[in-house]
């Protein structure tokens, strides 16, 4: 035989339609009144404790989510490493294809060329990036960076 459970008695006051409500709830369910209540009473206490486990879980997928986040921090941060010093040597090593082919009575110096074409890279780095897509783009543009390169102007201008 299973033992009953010791219940306590409480006396609670409600207003008047919402008396009627639960009056109405609990004859539409074929139910008592004190089992609607009850049940109630048990629903919005598993609401609290499932409200309280969210939080807790909540809290647990950030962390995660933030050890997944920086993870993918350090291989980016990693990569772009390794893009630079890709760079750096496709970077040298045209200087050096450069140097060879160089025609002293049509280029300017070596060291000019090589100083105009970092500070034309520099100068790149420092648009935005709607510019500099349209640079990029453009034929004329390579063009009159080119001739700069060459020796036509003295000078590379802030606007390449």
């Amino acid at each position: 035989m299973a033992r009953k459970e010791k219940t306590e008695q409480i006396t609670v006051k409600l207003p008047k339609s919402q008396y009627d409500s639960l009056k109405k709830y609990a004859a539409s369910k074929h139910l008592s009144m004190a089992d609607v209540v009850r049940a109630f009473i048990q629903k919005g206490m598993s609401i609290e404790t499932y409200s309280q486990e969210i939080d807790f879980i909540t809290s647990i997928i950030r962390q995660e989510i933030g050890i997944a986040i920086n993870g993918l921090s350090n291989r980016l941060a990693g990569l772009a490493s390794k893009d630079l010093i890709m760079s750096a040597a496709a970077y040298y090593s045209t200087i050096a294809i450069i140097a060879d082919l160089i025609d002293p009575h049509r280029y300017t110096t070596f060291r000019e060329i090589e100083r105009k074409a970092r500070q034309l890279a520099v100068e790149y780095t420092k648009m935005k990036l709607t510019d500099a897509e349209k640079l990029f783009l453009s034929g004329d543009a390579f063009e009159q960076n080119l001739e700069r390169l060459r020796g036509g102007q003295s000078d590379v201008g802030t606007d390449l």
